[in-house]
């Protein structure tokens, strides 16, 4: 029995994922579950241990074989690695959680951006041989989330908040965004926004008599575009055309080999997929849209708890047991 092994937390604007994994990166078990948005700090503590020992239970574990722990967070993390604030968690603000979970579990934890786990998850699942100079990632859920890797370190910026691709305006006069500024692709591409625009597509679209049957017809967007429903298509291509806007920027800008697309609106896969890929190509430079490629999240929704879970066992390798002290200085060094 492997009695060397990772958690990896991905807490998300709708759902967290928690996967346990062996030190060969074996998924030995997951747990997905909806994400309390409305619970503190020290509630959200608690119940990530609560998903360990879960974890634990399932693959008859005991807690002393967990040699670290990763959780990746919905939000803007400090160079320190504190968490700075959140749209998706919003009573979050500055918050320590690396050392508060750390302190309740005893064993090394390591916290990032959601997106940048995702990122690193993604990278795990290519033979170091053929990973990519740069890999850009984003997460399309309740909110967009963005991260880059640049030789597989993540590009953070003197403040911690390089990578924000959802926050690119791709609108100048477009919709209000939660983070306060006007036309960024979170107000367009995000599972939240997309939804949004189908149910105001379909309220225009319906009579008044008609409004209540229709918006029962039509509460599950994904059948409607299954079925070709003409407001579902309308909201896809409207988020579509914003993503391609950011995506080629992007291409543009960093000269990525692979753009990953994860979260939940990636699972529509290539009918999201194929239109992404050919309208960067056509849009960006020549030269680095004949090299770009665009593709799902190799571990689909589990992407990012793995990510943090790989992340984890890379600072269990380099730190010594009884060295807890100094966690904010762990992890990769980062541009």
């Amino acid at each position: 029995m492997d009695n060397r092994l990772t958690v990896g937390i991905d807490v998300g604007g709708t759902k967290t994922a928690a996967v346990l994994i062996s030190s060969t990166k074996k998924i030995l078990a997951e747990i997905t579950e909806p994400t309390n948005r409305s619970a503190p700090p020290e509630q959200s503590v608690e119940h990530s241990e609560a998903l360990i020992d879960r974890l634990l239970r399932d693959t008859h574990h005991v807690r002393r074989s967990v040699e670290a722990v990763g959780v990746g967070l919905p939000g803007l993390i400090a160079p320190d690695r504190t968490f700075r604030d959140s749209i998706i968690l919003p009573t979050w603000q500055n918050v320590d959680f690396q050392s508060l979970l750390q302190q309740r579990l005893g064993v090394p934890v390591i916290v990032d951006n959601d997106t940048t786990m995702a990122a690193l998850g993604h990278l795990a699942s290519i033979p170091p041989s053929e990973r990519p100079r740069c890999l850009v990632c984003l997460t399309l859920g309740t909110g967009v989330g963005g991260a880059v890797l640049l030789n597989g370190i993540p590009l953070r910026g003197i403040d911690g908040t390089a990578g924000q691709i959802g926050h690119i305006t791709v609108d100048p006069a477009g919709k209000n965004c939660d983070c306060g500024s006007a036309g960024c692709l979170n107000s367009y591409a995000s599972g939240t926004a997309i939804t949004a625009r189908y149910a105001e597509l379909s309220a225009a679209g319906s009579t008044l008599e008609a409004a209540p049957e229709a918006a029962a017809r039509k509460a599950d967007f994904r059948e409607a575009l299954r079925t070709g429903d003409p407001q579902a298509q309308q909201a896809l291509t409207e988020a579509t055309t914003a993503l391609i806007v950011a995506i080629s920027n992007m291409v543009n800008v960093l000269n990525p080999e692979v753009v990953v697309l994860g979260g939940g609106v990636a699972g529509l896969g290539s009918t999201l997929i194929d239109p992404v890929q050919r309208e960067v190509s056509r849009r960006s430079f020549p030269a680095p849209a004949r090299r770009v490629r665009v593709c799902v999240a190799s571990h689909g929704p589990l992407t990012g708890a793995i990510g943090a879970a790989v992340t984890a066992a890379e600072l269990s390798s380099t730190r010594r047991p009884n060295n807890l002290s100094n966690s904010h200085s762990a992890g990769r060094e980062t541009p």
